[in-house]
């Protein structure tokens, strides 16, 4: 299974953490804080592996591992066009620098494209929401057991010298 909340609060905490803002979910629910902020949006879920996973044996399980895609979209928000790249841009940097490391070492991800900052301003209504983001594709491994069955006996027709 895909640690999917280690992976989201890896991602959150060390972006806060990194600028300095408040890190939340696009569409959460919570309050919209009243400084310059970052949102983000997985926005297609986790994806699906493309082939057949690897599977090995392991004592009386077998193990199934697959690497999958998921990807994340950043909104950074600011008073200011200025302060609003800027922000986009530091966030971007983390996953170039210190996030790359923390997120393969502690939770298994690697970041495998970052997009580059663009203008992401939506009119809502009768006024634009400024805003800067980015998109950063991952890639995590997705590994599953299940019990080892075995077939210890089989009758099979026409055989009978084979082996023999």
């Amino acid at each position: 299974m895909i640690p999917f909340k280690a992976i989201r609060s890896t991602i959150v905490r060390g972006l806060a953490s990194h600028l300095g803002l408040p890190v939340i979910e696009l569409n959460g629910g919570g309050d919209i804080p009243k400084t310059a902020f970052l949102t983000y949006d997985f926005d297609q879920g986790i994806g699906e592996s493309k082939g057949f996973p690897v599977e090995f044996q392991e004592g009386s399980k077998i193990r199934q591992v697959e690497t999958v895609p998921f990807t994340v979209s950043f909104l950074s928000y600011a008073d200011d066009k200025a302060t609003s790249i800027e922000n986009a841009m530091r966030a971007r940097d983390w996953f170039k620098t210190t996030g790359y490391e923390v997120l393969k070492d502690t939770v298994n991800v690697v970041v495998a494209d970052l997009g580059p900052v663009e203008n992401r301003d939506v009119l809502i209504g009768v006024e634009w929401e400024r805003r800067q983001g980015f998109d950063v594709d991952f890639r995590t491994i997705d590994e599953t057991e299940m019990a080892l069955v075995t077939i210890d006996k089989a009758n099979v027709k026409g055989v009978e010298n084979v082996g023999g």
